[in-house]
């Protein structure tokens, strides 16, 4: 796994009614902690960045007295400190703006190629969520996006590529296995067939005949992608008759699944935007850290210039 160079690190500082807090919340300690991961496998730098929502008016206030500005740099240089000391080069930006907004045009400028971020979390069972800020970098961000989850460990034990079988998901794939292997985890790669390449219709099944070649031919495709990264264990393979995001998520309840590696895929003619109903409907609801690649040629909606 040697794909990451360049990470950027959207860091959440404000609390209540703080814009700066000293206290860092487990989505963000969980963040700060799996970028430093990842740029110490990669030999990669860091980038810490932490944006200031606030109006414009707010803005003006806060740039006259810089108590606010100079506290949130103050954090941020020490948690580039705390990286230097474990090998990672590391630096850090405050910006003023929306902070899906800024990490993005952050990417812009700087051609990250990895951007990790945590996101809401609602408790200690399983009511975690992305938030509106994770989802819409989800959507938007030319490059890779990690949403963290909290979690006790730093090592993944269980990971589920959802693979379309398109030049998207085999990226996905990709680093789906490179991870796997790292860390010795057990990686489920699921699919979910097309009822139109079943015969059609919401009473498709693989049991039929023709379904059942297709099912066969998409195990084989994936299988042969895996075969390339030698994984112990072995991956194990679902190709399911039914809807993407429903068997997604029974894939994470049903193997206790910490990182889904998923593929994002820009609408024809309207960039930025995943395609349709299933990415809509999931990404809010997946219960545990997300790694979202986009396609070759991918273009955000948001510029320099917006």
């Amino acid at each position: 796994m040697d794909r990451f160079q360049d990470i950027l690190v959207g860091v959440d500082l404000s609390q209540g009614d703080r814009w700066v807090s000293p206290d860092l919340s487990p989505p963000t300690e969980e963040a700060v902690k799996r970028a430093c991961w990842i740029a110490r496998l990669n030999s990669a730098r860091l980038t810490y960045l932490y944006a200031i929502d606030i109006s414009f008016a707010a803005q003006r206030l806060v740039e006259q007295d810089s108590c606010v500005v100079a506290e949130a740099k103050d954090i941020l240089c020490r948690l580039a400190s705390q990286a230097r000391a474990e090998g990672v080069a590391a630096d850090h930006a405050v910006r003023f703006g929306k902070s899906w907004i800024e990490i993005i045009r952050r990417v812009l400028q700087h051609r990250h190629d990895l951007v990790v971020a945590g996101t809401r979390h609602l408790g200690a069972t399983k009511s975690f969520f992305v938030g509106s800020t994770g989802v819409k970098l989800l959507r938007k961000c030319p490059c890779p996006v990690w949403i963290t989850q909290p979690q006790q460990h730093i090592d993944i034990k269980t990971i589920l590529v959802a693979h379309d079988l398109r030049p998207v998901g085999e990226s996905a794939m990709a680093l789906g296995c490179s991870l796997a292997r790292l860390h010795g985890a057990t990686l489920h790669v699921l699919h979910a067939l097309n009822p139109s390449a079943l015969g059609g219709g919401h009473s498709a099944s693989s049991e039929t005949p023709w379904g059942e070649m297709t099912r066969v031919d998409a195990e084989r495709r994936i299988l042969a992608q895996a075969n390339e990264y030698d994984l112990e264990p072995p991956p194990l393979v679902h190709v399911v008759a039914t809807s993407a995001d429903e068997a997604i998520l029974r894939t994470i309840e049903e193997y206790d699944i910490e990182l889904v590696v998923m593929g994002t895929v820009g609408r024809s003619g309207i960039a930025g935007f995943i395609t349709g109903n299933t990415a809509e409907r999931l990404l809010p609801q997946i219960p545990c850290s997300v790694l979202a690649v986009k396609p070759t040629g991918f273009a955000s909606p948001v510029t320099l210039a917006s």
